[in-house]
């Protein structure tokens, strides 16, 4: 360890020795503020040499996992040990803060009160002793601090006088009420009327910043009676007098050294950073580190030799801002997180695609680190090529990085854009949906495939219909062609002929059948294999037996299956085989009358007709009947498929209706969640749209639009209109004529696949305020977007800018502190040039922009970090503003 040599000054806080500690911005990190040490005649030790015990002490802290403490003695400090202790604690990343727990002559027995100094107070200063050791000279007035048993003595000075005289010394200071609960405790010692006093006093959230170890009973009276009581009386929040109540460990030994502890969330080593966290406790400080159960962007780092080449960032999980003058390399950072995901830019996407070809270059690389449900991914993708997916460091072939990491994204002017196009903002809704929509989604592609193949068997079967008259043509040719025949008699002399003839197309037909079956069986043996290979072999976590003995069931169902297939295919090899043997027979047969049938064409003296023709004749004959015979069932099977058609069709409907259903269920989450954004969805409301596909399908037919806009508000979607094709009164109340419904009704006919699977869109009617976004400004519409963006799902929502087009109100009243509220819930990343979203917001981390020989140069910090907020104020416009703000309203505004 480092030894501290004399007159080594070890007070002021080393936050260069700090600067790894928060490499992602602000996290959850335990704190104990009420720690004694070997100065304190409480504390039980043998150790005297002060590096010695500071060497342990801070091991019990670093064994405790404490990252922040306070060192605070009864009535004293030991400027000395505070400097040996502080200096091994700075080497192992631990803060600490010199402090007092003193003895204040108020309430029946006196009130121990922990007063934390900043660093600064600890150093000499005045008459060469620290500004915390003139304090206790002060509040003693230079009479012993303990009596002759080294027990502490009370104070002269009551707690508002004590708080009066540290103002007084101007000293950068917070107070804790010790222990409230025991002997000396703020709790204990004070009866209601003079607590309700120091409420009014207005020092609770402003010097008193916490009350240790209080009870739940004491917490609830407080609360419940005494600062309601006050904050009814002021007509303030009752949050404005609420302290944290944190815990701290108070210990008498090494072991007892952080066994009660707080947990804060701080992004830098300072005494500011640590009492800002008291007083906004309610997003400051908790009981536990809370769990990052939501996706998150770890990391992202490029791989180029051009502008990005800098780029190795570190995310935190909350908020994340970009900040810096324009053109410094904000936006060029939020697409490359945007193209490695393969996201598609919304607006002005060609001057996006040429910024990243400037930014990164050909062959450059993107490289996120990201988490999902407990999972690490990286996720690569090099430009021009489709990104990667890797777990564990291994490749995922077919996996693509939106679908393992789904983003919310909304590049610049796009949100503007949306505002301003009502039929796209239903995408705000479906974004929250996608799974339960892509479920739905494949049923629909489904359907609409039957619905299509349907549509094209009936219109092949029609087609054939229409030709029966050419059959029927072809049929009497025939039989007048075999007539003469029949009036020569010669027919009689051909008829062996003409029914071997008959025969073959018989056995011709047959072998067809045969045929067809056995490819019917192999595609049904493969269809079998094929399915069976992408479900074997299951396993289960919970339930392996069960599974197990599942998957041997389906194996041996399937061999069950293989087995009578393989008996099929045997049996019908040898019937096949013995219906040629039969064939051969017949050709047998045939060939024996070859000669017979020659003969008598011979001896047939007819010089009109060939007797060759006649056999042609009839077997051509047999056909044209058999494909008659065929055209006449056909009506029925048309009539089969189009019941099948309006069954398919009624699915499609109601899958539709799902699809309605599930984004009205995510209507009703979000408007229980939030007040100023209502909304509403209108099934199958989008006639707009319904109007502009019926005026493009039936261009050309001498249908005005006004009669398009009279069907959509009389029929929901157009397979309510199929049905009333037929029902010509409807449309001549709609204002059709006769002409006019005769080509409607062709045209709809010829175009019905495309005309009925229209989605009739839904439309969503956003209200903010209680007033339609469509009477707001521009800026209010934004407004109420952006809020619906960030009301629903835990999916990181990366912005560009997301507050233009709005005022400073509209921030402050609407967006900030919807950012608040998401705090542990969703990851946000915006790049911005409005400080009060850093601010306000308060960021956990903040990465600052500039431009540097060609190159992005980047700093990072959280809003805690002096350097940070120093670029804040020199870069950003209305940055000092902002706060000022903050100090002046914060904890009551926010909340």
């Amino acid at each position: 360890m480092k030894k501290i040599e004399k007159g080594q000054n070890c007070c002021t806080t080393d936050n260069t020795a700090f600067s790894a500690v928060f490499p992602d911005g602000s996290i959850y990190i335990k704190a104990d503020f009420h720690l004694h040490t070997k100065a304190d005649k409480e504390f039980k030790t043998n150790i005297s040499d002060n590096q010695k015990f500071a060497e342990l002490f801070v091991n019990e802290l670093k064994k405790k996992e404490i990252k922040i403490g306070a060192i605070t003695n009864h009535n004293k400090f030991d400027k000395n040990e505070y400097e040996f202790i502080k200096t091994t604690a700075i080497e192992n990343g631990i803060f600490l803060l010199p402090g007092v727990e003193l003895s204040v002559n108020d309430g029946k027995r006196g009130l121990h009160t922990l007063i934390i100094f900043a660093p600064d107070d600890a150093e000499k200063s005045i008459n060469n002793i620290s500004k915390i050791e003139n304090f206790l000279h002060i509040v003693f007035k230079g009479k012993p601090c303990f009596d002759g048993n080294n027990n502490p003595l009370l104070c002269d000075l009551n707690l508002e006088n004590t708080i009066m005289e540290l103002n007084e010394l101007k000293s950068q200071y917070f107070l804790i009420l010790a222990h409230t609960d025991n002997s000396c405790g703020f709790f204990k010692e004070l009866e209601g009327g003079r607590i309700k006093d120091f409420l009014r006093s207005g020092y609770f959230r402003k010097q008193i910043l916490a009350c240790q170890d209080a009870s739940g009973s004491s917490k609830s009276t407080f609360l419940n009676n005494w600062v309601r009581e006050v904050a009814r009386e002021s007509g303030k929040s009752e949050r404005a007098y609420t302290p944290a109540f944190i815990s701290a460990s108070d210990p008498k030994n090494f072991e007892d050294i952080g066994k009660k502890y707080s947990i804060l969330k701080i992004g830098y080593y300072s005494f500011e950073a640590v009492k800002f966290a008291l007083i906004n406790h309610e997003l400051r400080v908790r009981a536990d580190i809370p769990p990052t159960n939501y996706p998150c962007i770890k990391s992202i780092r490029v791989e180029t030799g051009k502008t990005m080449s800098n780029i190795n960032m570190r995310l935190n999980c909350d908020m994340n801002n970009l900040i810096g003058i324009r053109g410094s390399g904000k936006s060029a950072l939020i697409e490359s997180m945007r193209y490695a995901l393969n996201l598609e830019a919304k607006e002005d996407a060609d001057y996006k695609e040429d910024l990243l070809v400037y930014a990164i270059g050909s062959g450059g690389k993107i490289i996120l680190e990201v988490i999902n449900k407990g999972q690490a991914y990286r996720i690569e993708r090099i430009m021009g090529e489709r990104g990667k997916v890797y777990r564990n460091d291994e490749f995922i072939p077919n996996l693509y990085p939106s679908s393992v990491f789904p983003i919310v994204y909304y590049g610049q002017k796009d949100i503007q854009k949306m505002s301003m196009e009502r039929e796209q903002q239903i995408g705000f809704i479906d974004q929250f949906i996608k799974e339960e929509l892509n479920e739905i989604n494949e049923e629909i592609l489904k359907k609409e495939s039957k619905i299509k193949d349907i549509c094209k068997s009936i219109y092949t079967l029609r087609e054939k219909i229409t030709k029966k008259g050419d059959y029927e043509a072809k049929k009497s040719s025939l039989e007048e062609k075999i007539t003469i025949f029949k009036k020569k008699k010669i027919a009689d002399k051909l008829q062996k002929d003409a029914n071997f003839k008959k025969d073959e197309v018989i056995l011709e037909r047959l072998s067809k059948f045969i045929v067809d079956s056995k490819e019917n069986i192999s595609d049904f043996k493969e269809k079998i294999e094929n399915n069976f290979s992408s479900i074997i072999p299951i396993s289960s976590i919970e339930n392996p037996d069960l599974f197990k003995e599942i998957e041997n069931h389906i194996v041996k169902l399937k061999e069950i299956w293989s087995e009578k297939i393989e008996e099929i295919e045997k049996n019908g090899q040898s019937s096949f085989e013995e219906f040629e043997k039969l064939k051969s027979r017949f050709f047998e047969a045939r060939e024996k009358i070859q000669e017979e049938i020659a003969r008598i064409k011979r001896d047939i003296d007819v010089t009109e007709v060939s007797p060759d023709d006649y056999g042609k004749f009839i077997k051509e004959l047999e056909k044209v009947k058999v494909i008659i015979s065929e055209i006449e069932k056909y009506n029925h099977t048309i009539s089969q498929l189009e019941e099948q058609k309006k069954n398919l069709y009624s699915d499609l409907q109601e899958l539709w209706h799902k699809q309605w259903s599930e984004r009205t269920r995510k209507m009703d989450e979000i408007n229980k969640l939030e007040t100023l954004v209502q909304i509403e969805i209108k099934y199958k409301g989008n006639k707009k749209k319904y109007v502009e596909f019926l005026t493009d399908i039936f261009r050309g037919i001498g249908v005005r639009s006004n009669k398009y806009e009279k069907i959509a508000e009389f029929f929901s979607d157009n397979i309510e209109l199929s049905n009333s094709l037929e029902d010509k009164d409807i449309f001549k109340n709609i204002g059709f004529t006769d002409i006019e419904f005769i080509k409607f009704r062709e045209r709809f006919q010829e175009q019905e696949d495309v005309l009925c699977l229209f989605r009739v869109p839904d439309l969503i009617d956003i209200k903010y305020k209680e007033r339609q976004i469509q009477t707001l400004s521009l800026g209010q519409r934004a407004s109420s977007l952006l809020l619906l963006l960030l009301t629903q799902e835990n999916t990181p929502v990366i912005m560009d800018q997301p507050e233009d087009d709005l005022d400073n109100q509209t921030i402050y009243d609407g967006l900030i502190k919807k950012i608040i509220e998401l705090k542990s819930k969703r990851q946000i990343i915006f790049a911005t040039h409005n400080p009060n979203i850093p601010v306000l917001g308060d960021c956990e981390q903040i990465f600052t922009f500039r431009i540097e020989n060609e190159k992005i140069i980047t700093d990072y910090g959280s809003i805690d970090k002096e350097e940070i907020q120093k670029n804040i104020v020199d870069i950003m416009e209305g940055g000092k503003e902002a706060f000022k703000k903050r100090q002046e309203i914060y904890n009551q505004w926010i909340l």
